[in-house]
């Protein structure tokens, strides 16, 4: 028992002498106390933790040399569990060489991607439905507003449509981070004709009051007997063959807009006024060919004899320079968009793929690919009352017509778009 003991003894003061070695090992000698002292590192710390060297003495000695080791949440604990205080912690911490910081991240000069396009709808009356390049985007509200900010920048087709009321369409520039405003005042059409249709002729222009038979000079022309709706004149609907208006270069279609100055507006109106001129004289007429006014000194014939001024309408030309084979061709009008005020008439064929339109006096000729047609249908609104029909293609343009026999009278537009149906593979 007693050896135990004494052994036990002389093995703690072994210890001892080795941790007092250690640390003896530490403290500079007059020899090399000008050389740098060597960092601890973190096994030195422990090292000397667990030779018995206390906590104050291994702060003191880091403090001297230095340490060349970071210290992480990780070595603490390695420290703390080999008998390291806070304090000792504490004294590490300010002096564990700092880790160099991490690159800065490359800053990108970027300018903020612009906010997209913003269009406005403003409508009155409230409640219409809005289309941008043929597409419904939604309906103006009862105050008549709609806000749009999903559409793409670039030009784009905006139509504003109400049962009843005429279409307003309008193309529009949308540019990122802009707000573009439409507005739309939708206006009822104008009444249509009743009854007759207004493509038609009537009766040559017998004076409605002739103080004189006999002796009125006499033009040659024959109002159409329903004038279309906003006329600026008055619409022929052929003139007599030889006569006067006919040399001198009038045809179906033209308006007449005055005489010797004056405005005519109604056929009546160009009856009287032609009925106060005498045969020869010579009278100056101003009229609309569908490009242009054209005015021309017109000498007044006598009035043919009863029986001889029977309404003979121009045979419409036929189609020139225009592939043929396979098609199906149609008299028809194109609107020029003025409510029916202006509008060229012509040939409209259908086949080879192809939509095919020539007017009469050259004014339009459209090749309208069928692969691009939209749709084709009847007007709900637009020249509802004329019978007009569209056809719309997928890049947003938009043609009315109106569907004639050959004698220049409007006619359902059914054949037309069934001929376009049938082409199209429908």
């Amino acid at each position: 028992m007693g050896s135990y003991a004494g052994g036990k003894c002389i093995a703690k003061t072994l210890a001892l002498l080795l941790a007092l070695m250690a640390a003896i090992a530490f403290i500079p000698t007059p020899g090399n106390a000008q050389k740098a002292a060597k960092k601890l590192s973190k096994q030195d710390v422990i090292d000397l933790l667990t030779g018995d060297v206390s906590s104050d003495d291994v702060a003191q000695e880091a403090r001297k040399s230095g340490i060349s080791f970071q210290l992480t949440a990780a070595v603490e604990k390695e420290i703390h569990d080999a008998g390291g205080t806070d304090d000792l912690i504490r004294v590490l911490r300010t002096l564990a060489p700092h880790a160099p910081a991490p690159p800065a991240a490359p800053t990108h000069s970027t300018t903020p991607a612009a906010s997209p396009p913003v269009l406005m709808i403003e409508s009155s009356p409230g409640q219409s439905e809005v289309y941008v390049d043929d597409e419904p985007v939604g309906t103006t509200s009862q105050q008549g507003r709609l806000k749009l900010t999903r559409l793409a920048e670039g030009d784009h087709r905006v139509r504003v449509s109400l049962s009843g009321y005429q279409d307003h369409e309008e193309t529009v520039t949308l540019k990122a981070g802009e707000a573009t405003t439409v507005a739309a005042t939708l206006q009822r059409p104008a009444a249509p004709p009743v009854n007759s249709p207004p493509l038609r002729p009537q009766t040559e222009e017998t004076p409605a009051v002739n103080p004189n038979p006999g002796q009125a000079g006499y033009l040659g022309v024959f109002p159409m007997q329903q004038q279309p709706a906003g006329a600026r004149g008055v619409v022929l609907a052929s003139a007599q063959p030889g006569g006067p208006a006919d040399q001198a270069g009038l045809k179906a279609y033209d308006t007449i807009l005055t005489v010797n100055g004056q405005p005519v507006t109604t056929p009546l109106q160009l009856r009287n006024t032609l009925s106060s001129h005498q045969v020869g004289e010579v009278v100056e007429i101003t009229w609309y060919n569908g490009s242009t006014n054209v005015t021309r000194q017109i000498r007044l014939a006598a009035a043919p004899a009863p029986g001889q001024a029977a309404v003979q309408p121009s045979t419409p030309p036929t189609l020139t320079n225009m592939p043929h084979n396979g098609l199906v061709s149609f008299r028809a009008a194109h609107d020029h968009g003025r409510n029916g005020q202006d509008y060229c008439v012509g040939v409209m064929s259908i086949g080879n793929g192809m939509i095919y339109y020539k007017a009469d006096n050259g004014i339009h000729n459209f090749e309208i690919p069928l692969n691009t047609v939209r749709e084709a249908r009847r007007n709900t609104v637009y020249l509802v009352g004329y019978g007009a029909f569209h056809i719309r293609t997928n890049k947003g343009s938009n043609f009315n017509f109106a569907a004639l026999n050959e004698q220049g009278q409007i006619q359902p537009p059914d054949a037309i778009l069934t001929a376009i149906d049938n082409a199209m593979g429908k």
